[in-house]
Formats: C-alpha cells, structure tokens, sequence
C-alpha cells in the first residue's frame, strides 16, 4: 500500500484495542500487543462517525509496523508522514493532562524505533536481482553467441541480445561479487550437482542459488526469502523445512537444496518448461498461470516476458547468462572454478544444548561451529526431539562423549521466552536471574516499547556471558555501533577484509590477529576488532 492510498476512507479504520493511552505502561517496562482483537461476529456494523485524532493516529502507526515489519520503506515513509501530519494539526494530542500527557512524544519514539528497524534490515537484506537488459549491438551478440557455441547445456539456453546484456552486467559492474560467488559456491557445487543426478534433473540448475543469493547461505530478501534458495517460509514448509524462530531450516544449504530440487521438479511438472518452471519458482506458479491466461494460453516464455513483472521477466535470462559464462570462465577473464565440498560428520543431539556451551567443552570454535549449523537461529538446539548437528569432519565420535558428559543443569546458558500478555522486560529478567539491560542487549534491541506479544527473545543466564557473545554473534546496529566506546567494526554486504583494512589504516594480517581468523572470510553481521 503506497502513500497515495491513504484517503480519508483508509483512516475510518478504529483500532478500538488500543485506544487507550500509549503510555501507560512504565517508561521502560511496557510491552504493547502486537494486534488490537479482531471484532466478533456480533459486534455489529462499524460506527459510521468519523474517528477521532487518535484513532486515525492509531491506525497510521499499524500501517507503518506492518511496513517496517517488511521492509517497505516507501510505505513506511508515507505513514509516518500522514502521523506528522496529524500531529501538527491536532494540538490536543500533544497536551492531554488527564489522559495521556506524553502521547505525542510516545508516538514519536515509535516510529525512531521502526525507522531503525528498517535502517538496520538494509545492512542484512539482498536486492540483487538482475537489472533491466540494456541494448547491445548485433555484432556483439553475435560474437557472444559464437562463443557460447564452445560448450554443451542441458537446459534450453538461447544468446539473444537480453541475455548478451545480462552477460555483460555480472562480468562488468557485478564482477567483483560475481567472483565473490563463484568462490563460494565451490562450497555447495558438489553437493547440488550429486542431487541434481538422483533427482534425473538438469546439471546446469546448480547455478540456479547465484542468481538467487549469489550463493550466500544468509541472504534474506527484503520479501523475507531465506538461505541460498530463497525459500518463503509457507513453501519451505511445503517441502518439509522448517521455520520458526529457533530453526529455520531454509538457512541450511544442504537440507534447503534437497526441498529446491523438489519444488523444481514440481513446477517443471506443471508447466512441462523449464522456462516457465523457473519463471515459476521466482515469482509463484499462480503469477505464471495469470500470464499464461493473459497471453492467450501462448507458453513461448519470450513471448510471456512482456506480461511477468520486472525481476522475473529477466531472471531466467539472468540464468542463462551466468550459465554462458560459467562454462567458459577463462573467455571472460574470471578464474577458473574450483570446488571444495565440506567434510561434515552429524551428531544427534536429544534436547536442548547452546552451541557455546559444546564449543568450549569441545575445544571447538563457536562461530565455526555455528556456521555448520546456520538453521539453529540462536545457536540452540530444539528442547524437544532429536537434532542433527552438523560437526567437523572425524569428530563425530570425540563430540558425541562430550556432549554426554555435559550436566544437563549446565547444556545451556541462555533460555529462550515467548512474550505473553501482561510481561514486562523487568519481570522476565527477575524470571531467568538475569537483567533487562543483558536481554535488551542480548535481542539487539534499543527500544523497550518496540516488544511484542509473541516475540521471542533471548534470554542470557548472567550479564558477563551475555555480553562476551553478544560481541561475536549478535551485530548492534550502524548507529550504535558508531557510537560504541572500543572500536568495533560491523560486516556489511559487500565488505571484504581487505576493504575494511584499507578504510581503517591497517593491514589484513592485523585484523586477522585481533579477531582470531584463521582466513579472510567474513559475512555481514561479523563484528570486527579494530584496536584492543
């Protein structure tokens, strides 16, 4: 819902729940509802009276929490500029002494903390699908052609002056991360391709994830797509991965290819094209079959192009065009392709255990052990049932005794609570013996009032080991973390080792050093030690 649809018609909608004063709970112990009840089927017509300010006010804020919830910053800029408009013109919201006496102020903050919200999501969310085709010169076609002619594929691969141009995007601007890519997917390559051959599916889909998340196990859409796949969390539970808040499956690079490869096969099933199955699996097979029906039943993806939107018109060029250059890397001066796949042992772990806890019992590294186990969200495994954890190669057997030899009173450090009706930050801190300071840290929040009702948070057992992995795992915000008293540096998308040490005068070997890095990668997220 963009700016332009706020009539007077959408501000007639009463969110009677919370019409009572904002501040009412303490400063800084208050948890509001995360949505007002929804009217019984008795309650009979809505009032036809226009609402008052506040209810209006009301209104636009849930508006602009749903869009920061998404990520929606036209939205979210247009709700806040219609609650700024009310404000000025609406005196008494600001001075209601027998109401609420800072419910202007109140207001404001609400919406400073959504805007963080969607500032802090910018550095985590990806955006990089592929741009409008450019036109190119028939000669160059041609010559891209000729070249592409040098190898073999078995999807129906066209060079046309859309996919030329595509070509020329990720060798020329995208390049860099083009390469970036390639050197990650030697990680996960082998593995697609073997699934890819149990499934009797084609063997160029395993560059599918590079138009996708540029093969990064950790991308998140601002759509809320996960994980080297891009799974929505209703598909991905279709194919059997799950998707909570404790463990999200769609970030596991192994478990989320055997449900892409699925779906695939589904969707090529239905619309008997790979095309039309891939233009299905960006935007959805019911967008597909709108198109079709607009289309006269017409199933030529070239000619479908001109009714599908933007990002999935171009995305199975996108394919072709990393496929074209993938098969002959050398012709446009990238290195060559290599593939390391991992050597990983599973672990049944039964109930719930902190990856810290193992990790320092073992002799391990936590954050390499949390990379193996990128679908345990708060590096927890699940209190009930059996877990699978990912270990390093040929350790299956040493971890096994360790963690059998863990007292269960000491498996986890930090617990786990959904937020109900009627708590306070204070409340659950006295509940675990820990601090509202430590949790708020620990949840990487800055705003008490920006909790909700069936948020979950974690909660750390004390504030000493709390705050140690608050350093490692959790990233504070740009803003915080400019202001923060020891020098710190947060992983943005794109960021490289050496990047950051050229823009803070130091050297890769030193920040290795610092951070006890035994490589150069980094993710966004990681936060760098830039002095001691």
């Amino acid at each position: 819902m963009s700016g332009r649809a706020f009539t007077s018609g959408a501000l007639l909608v009463v969110l009677a729940a919370v019409a009572g004063c904002r501040t009412a709970p303490p400063a800084n112990d208050g948890i509001q509802p995360a949505k007002p009840p929804a009217a019984t089927a008795n309650s009979g017509p809505a009032p036809t009276a226009q609402p008052n300010a506040h209810d209006q006010v009301e209104a636009l804020l849930a508006s602009a929490q749903d869009a920061a919830a998404r990520g929606d910053t036209t939205e979210f800029q247009d709700c806040e500029a219609a609650v700024f408009q009310l404000l000025d013109r609406t005196p008494e919201l600001a001075v209601r002494p027998n109401d609420c006496p800072a419910y202007r102020d109140d207001v404001v903050a609400e919406l400073a903390s959504l805007a963080d919200q969607i500032d802090d999501g910018a550095d985590t969310a990806v955006d990089d699908s592929p741009p409008e085709p450019e036109p190119v010169a028939e000669a160059h076609v041609s010559e891209v052609q000729e070249r592409a002619r040098q190898a073999q594929y078995d999807l129906p691969v066209v060079v046309n002056p859309e996919v030329t141009s595509l070509i020329d995007f990720y060798t020329g601007r995208y390049r860099e991360k083009l390469i970036a890519a390639i050197e990650r997917a030697s990680i996960y390559l082998p593995y697609i391709r073997a699934e890819l051959k149990k499934a009797n599916m084609p063997q160029d889909l395993a560059w599918l994830p590079l138009v996708e998340s540029a093969f990064n196990p950790h991308a998140r859409s601002r759509a809320k797509a996960q994980g080297l796949w891009q799974f929505m969390a209703g598909t991905a539970r279709l194919y059997d991965l799950r998707a909570d808040s404790l463990v999200d499956e769609r970030n596991d690079p192994f478990l989320a290819t055997k449900a892409a490869i699925r779906h695939l096969g589904d969707l090529h099933n239905m619309f008997g094209s790979w095309e039309l199955a891939l233009a299905a699996y960006n935007c959805g097979a019911g967008n597909i079959q709108r198109a079709l029906r607009r289309s006269n039943g017409d199933t030529d993806f070239w000619t479908l192009r001109s009714y599908l939107r933007r990002e999935t018109r171009n995305y199975v060029p996108a394919l072709w065009a990393v496929v074209v250059v993938t098969k002959n890397p050398a012709a446009y001066g990238l290195p060559p392709i290599e593939e390391h796949p991992p050597c990983l042992d599973r672990v049944p772990v039964r109930g719930a255990l902190d990856l810290d806890v193992l990790a320092q019992r073992a002799g391990l590294d936590a954050r390499d052990l949390a990379d193996l186990n990128p679908a345990l969200n708060q590096r927890l495994t699940p209190a009930s049932g059996t877990y699978q954890l990912a270990v390093p190669c040929g350790l299956q057997s040493n971890i096994a005794e360790v963690i059998a030899a863990i007292p269960p009173s000491e498996r986890v450090r930090r617990f786990l609570h959904v937020i109900k009706r009627g708590d306070t930050p204070g409340a659950i801190a006295r509940k675990y013996g820990s601090s509202v300071d430590v949790i708020l840290a620990a949840n990487g929040i800055r705003n008490p009032r920006a909790l909700r009702i069936g948020q979950t948070l974690i909660v750390p057992r004390g504030p000493v080991a709390a705050a140690e992995r608050h350093t490692v795992a959790l990233a504070p915000s740009r803003k915080a973390s400019a202001h923060a008293p020891t020098k710190r540096y947060v992983v943005r998308r794109g960021d490289t080792l050496y990047r950051i040490a050229q823009r803070f005068g130091t050297s890769t070997g030193e920040l290795q050093k610092r951070n006890n890095l035994a490589d150069e990668t980094i993710r966004p997220g990681d936060v760098i030690l830039l002095s001691r």
